[in-house]
C-alpha cells in the first residue's frame, strides 16, 4: 500500500551524496521536474522577485543563492532532508524502513522517502514565472497511479491537488483528538505528531492494505475508523 506524505518548509542543510547534475532523478517525473528546476532557478537569477514570489522573510534570504546551486548542491535522502514535527515523528526511533513511503514535493513532485534530493526552498502556491504549478503537476501525475494500487493519501489538501488521487482504491486521513468527556475535534498543528508515529509503525510493519489500518493505529496508540474514502485516526487528549 502506497502511503503519499506532505513535504516540510523546514529541512536539513548539507548532504553526503551528489548532486543531481552528477546523479539526477530518472522516472516518469523527470521532464516535469526539470522544467521546474529551470524556472525556479530562472525566477532566483532575479533576487527581489524571488524574495517576494518565495515568501521569504529576513532569515531566509539565502534560500535564494540556494536555488541557484540546486542542481550542484549535495543531496541526501527526502526523508532525511524533511525536517519539522510529522518528520521528527516519523524518524523518532531512527531509520525509517524503506518502504512504500512516497513524499509530495513542489520541486520534485512524488517521490520515494529514500529518493536523494539537495536543498530546496519552493512551496505549493509558490509564483513561477510562465508556470503554474498546480496545473502542472496534476498533468504530470495524471497517469502516475494504477487503478489496482490502495493509496493511504497522508497529505495536507494543498499538496493533494498537485497529484490527485481518485478510485475506490484510495482513501485520505483526517486526525481528530478524543478528549476524556467523548467529545472529539480536529486536532491542530499537531494532527502532523500523530501522522508521523502512524506512518513510522505503517513502514515498520509494512502496511499492505486497509485491512491492516486498525492494527498500525492501535500500535501507534491510535484508533482508526474507515468510511467509505475516508480513515480518521482518533488519538487521546495530550497525545
Amino acid at each position: 500500500m502506497r502511503i503519499l506524505l506532505p513535504p516540510s518548509e523546514t529541512k536539513a542543510l548539507g548532504g553526503e551524496s551528489p548532486a543531481l547534475e552528477v546523479s539526477p532523478i530518472r522516472d516518469s517525473l523527470e521532464n516535469a521536474r526539470d522544467e521546474v528546476i529551470a524556472a525556479v532557478i530562472d525566477l532566483c537569477g532575479n533576487r527581489e522577485q524571488a524574495i517576494k514570489a518565495l515568501k521569504l522573510g529576513p532569515k531566509q534570504l539565502d534560500d535564494v543563492e540556494r536555488n541557484l546551486q540546486i542542481k550542484s548542491s549535495p543531496t541526501m535522502p527526502a526523508v532525511q532532508r524533511y525536517t519539522g514535527v510529522l518528520f521528527d515523528s516519523l524518524k523518532a526511533e531512527g531509520d525509517v524502513p524503506d518502504s512504500s513511503l512516497s513524499i509530495q514535493s513542489s520541486m520534485f513532485g512524488l517521490i520515494p522517502a529514500y529518493t536523494p534530493i539537495p536543498y530546496y526552498r519552493l512551496s505549493w502556491d509558490s509564483k513561477l514565472v510562465g508556470l503554474n504549478l498546480k496545473k502542472h503537476w496534476q498533468q504530470a501525475h495524471s497517469d502516475f497511479f494504477s487503478s489496482e494500487e490502495q493509496v493511504l493519501d497522508m497529505r495536507s489538501k494543498s499538496y493533494q491537488q498537485l497529484a490527485p488521487v481518485s478510485g475506490e482504491n484510495c482513501w485520505i486521513v483526517e486526525v481528530l483528538v478524543e478528549y476524556s468527556n467523548g467529545s472529539r475535534k480536529p486536532l491542530n498543528h499537531f494532527n502532523k505528531k500523530a501522522k508521523g508515529v502512524f506512518a513510522r509503525f505503517a513502514a515498520k510493519e509494512n502496511l499492505s492494505g486497509i485491512d491492516q489500518v486498525h492494527e498500525i493505529a492501535n500500535l501507534a496508540n491510535q484508533k482508526a475508523e474507515v468510511k467509505g474514502s475516508l480513515v480518521t485516526l482518533v488519538v487521546p487528549e495530550g497525545y
